[in-house]
């Protein structure tokens, strides 16, 4: 038997309105999952506006040189295999349904949330 593979869960509190804030746990959970590590990012409270359809578009990341975008992080991201969830009240509390969100791999709610804390190796807030 192998070793197990270690899981990372990067749990997101802030949106659009924070773009300074949005980038780095998009490059953590990227460069997690290219270590072949688990990653697995939830979208909380605002945080879940990041994820409306052109929202990553219109963020625009400082330090990265002009045009760097979020969406450059979000690809790279999901390109890696990190899996993203949204968090169910969080999608009333931004004004959208799954509909208005990029690809999900599921939504959650408080139940899942603490399952998946409670199974990840490593867990680290935004």
């Amino acid at each position: 038997m192998g070793e197990a593979v270690k899981k990372y869960l990067y749990i997101l509190t802030h949106g659009v309105e924070a773009p300074e804030r949005s980038a780095s746990p998009f490059f953590l959970a990227t460069t997690a999952a290219l270590m072949d590590c688990e990653a697995r990012m939830v979208f909380t409270i605002t945080a879940t506006s990041l994820l409306k359809r052109g929202a990553a578009e219109e963020v625009y990341i400082k330090g990265y040189g002009k045009g760097a975008n979020l969406r450059f992080f979000v690809d790279q991201a999901r390109e890696a295999g990190v899996e993203f969830f949204v968090c169910a009240p969080s999608l009333d509390l931004n004004d959208c349904t799954v509909e208005d969100l990029i690809e999900v791999d599921g939504v959650v709610g408080g139940t899942a949330l603490n399952e998946m804390a409670a199974q990840a190796d490593v867990v680290i807030s935004f």
